[in-house]
């Protein structure tokens, strides 16, 4: 099974017959310039960020290769900008289809580098339980869409709520959730947090005035040394989304992703899909647990 996957394609998941080139699923550019090149990622083993590399296609590497990177390490240059833009942008659209913006770039990006790692792990790690929990991951009908969305032509792209916050903190940071599915990166006091494949929902739930209370509180214990920001926003996002009594759904055209997640037959969608405040506390605080983080 190991040896099928070396030989098949990260992105399009077709076999390479031709040579095989591969690719890094972090630029290298990106990490010579934070200067964590040769750092190491702990987790069911240890592995330097500069090593974490799948197969693939030379196309479809090319497809990834450096203006896509150049794309991602210029929008990174100005992350107030960013910041900006991605708070600014609704993102809740019903017609998915390729874009070279801003978001979508960002949205392929973080999702190229959450699967990458799993994919990574799946052909790297020793640990069999380990591996078969790849191997879910890698065959899950999420990252199957996902594949799908990239032979389409519209990278890694399917509808999943981006978030961006601001942090005085400045190490970089990497963290996973196999479920739900979300990754958060810190670069340079910019945090972006992926909710994948979540169908906007968390966009839908997470509206401004709540998203501004997040904000608020946020900045407000940001000041503090040992407030862990950007796991505190990842935990309360991946809560959210854990407590959403609804499920995605997509549907394909020939060039298109349709976004149904919001469709619903009942009277009363809000009473109906009501979440419960007091066990997204409760799942916050498990995930940061999870992560070491102590709840006073």
């Amino acid at each position: 099974m190991k040896e099928e996957y070396s030989k098949k394609c990260f992105f399009c998941n077709k076999e390479i017959i031709d040579k095989k080139t591969l690719e890094h699923i972090i630029p290298n550019s990106l990490l010579g310039k934070l200067n964590i090149k040769e750092a190491t990622l702990t987790g069911e083993y240890s592995i330097q960020y500069s090593r974490i590399k799948v197969p693939a296609h030379s196309k479809c590497n090319n497809n990834f290769g450096s203006e896509f990177e150049n794309q991602i390490l210029s929008l990174l240059e100005d992350t107030d900008n960013l910041h900006n833009i991605i708070n600014n942008d609704d993102q809740r659209n019903l017609i998915y289809e390729y874009s070279s913006t801003p978001i979508p770039l960002i949205t392929t990006w973080l999702s190229k580098i959450y699967y990458g790692l799993f994919y990574s792990d799946f052909l790297k790690t020793k640990n069999e339980d380990w591996r078969n929990l790849c191997f879910e991951i890698i065959n899950s009908q999420n990252f199957i869409l996902t594949q799908k969305a990239y032979q389409l032509n519209s990278g890694f792209n399917l509808p999943s709520s981006l978030y961006a916050f601001k942090t005085i903190k400045t190490d970089f940071n990497l963290k996973t959730l196999i479920y739900p599915s979300t990754i958060l990166i810190s670069i340079n006091g910019l945090v972006l947090i992926l909710s994948i494949a979540d169908g906007f929902l968390c966009k839908n739930y997470l509206n401004s005035k709540n998203m501004t209370n997040l904000t608020s509180f946020l900045m407000e214990n940001d000041k503090l040394k040992d407030f862990p920001t950007d796991l505190f926003a990842l935990a309360e996002i991946s809560a959210l989304r854990l407590n959403i009594p609804k499920s995605p759904s997509f549907t394909f055209t020939d060039k298109k992703m349709i976004n149904l997640s919001f469709n619903t037959m009942v009277q009363n969608p809000n009473e109906f899909y009501r979440v419960d405040a007091k066990q997204i506390e409760k799942d916050r605080n498990k995930i940061l647990e999870s992560f070491g983080v102590k709840i006073s």
